[in-house]
């Protein structure tokens, strides 16, 4: 451990390295760019083993998947784990006394970690989309970018835990997507998962987020002294990306839930219940 510690020290410590981040205006990347780039290989090395577990986890179901299928569930092992430990670990930072204070310039220890495995997971997947672009489309490539680069500034960590939450969602959209895959598309267990699915995704991303971002720029607008102008466009377009693409993704879902779903499934499940 205490070798390892000495390693990180030294990539810290790498005069070119420290001048790159001063020189694009993030000094305090400094002493997370290893950590953060240490995640997005980690992220890289879960979604080469994935296959290999997911096999051992369930069997022919899987095996039996197309070669671009088992790609994809890989990318959703990924999605699902740093989703659950993002979310777990946004919930605290409500509650950092230091960021309550001061929502827009305020600092704290632990939600820069945070926003490392953040930032590490994002710039993992804007190589993945980039890759896949022909295949996902290039929304998925705005999005990862848009929020790599939201996510990677030293300020707003208070609000940023607000769409770090949206990752809530994205738990119970994996879930969906393996039930398909799994030979379980329109079963009652999907329904349900669909039913969270929906509802939380109505409540973090298209409520709870347009709340947020309203909140972010009023209070940019109040007391953003110390954000550029420039900057200040930057956050408008990034938030209005993503927020834009998260109402979009929710006319999709509800789309794709209604083709899974006659009325008959729904009323049946809503008896069972």
């Amino acid at each position: 451990m205490a070798s390892l510690a000495l390693y990180y020290q030294q990539l810290v410590d790498l005069p070119a390295a420290q001048s790159l981040c001063v020189l694009v205006g993030l000094p305090k990347l400094i002493s997370y760019w290893p950590a953060l780039l240490g995640i997005s290989i980690v992220f890289q090395l879960l979604r080469l083993s994935s296959n290999t577990l997911s096999s051992l986890v369930f069997g022919a179901k899987f095996d039996s998947l197309s070669a671009r299928q088992k790609y994809d569930w890989g990318i959703r092992v990924v999605s699902q784990v740093h989703a659950i430990i993002v979310v777990v670990l946004a919930v605290p930072v409500f509650f950092k006394e230091e960021l309550r204070r001061d929502t827009l310039y305020g600092f704290n220890d632990h939600a820069a970690q945070l926003y490392t495995i953040v930032c590490g997971y994002f710039l993992w997947d804007i190589f993945v989309s980039v890759s896949d672009v022909k295949k996902v489309g290039a929304g998925f490539v705005v999005h990862a970018v848009a929020s790599f680069s939201v996510f990677i500034l030293p300020s707003l960590q208070y609000y940023g835990a607000s769409f770090i939450m949206f990752e809530a969602s994205t738990i119970f959209l994996n879930i969906n997507w393996w039930l398909d895959k799994l030979g379980m598309t329109g079963s009652r267990l999907q329904f349900y998962n669909a039913s969270i699915l929906l509802s939380l995704y109505f409540i973090v991303r298209i409520v709870f987020g347009t709340y947020m971002s309203y909140s972010l720029f009023k209070d940019l607008d109040a007391h953003g002294t110390q954000t550029s102008t420039t900057l200040y466009y930057f956050y408008r377009v990034g938030n209005h990306a993503i927020l834009g693409l998260s109402y979009y993704w929710f006319y999709l879902m509800i789309s794709a839930v209604k083709k899974r779903f006659p009325t008959k499934v729904v009323d049946k499940a809503k008896k069972v219940a």
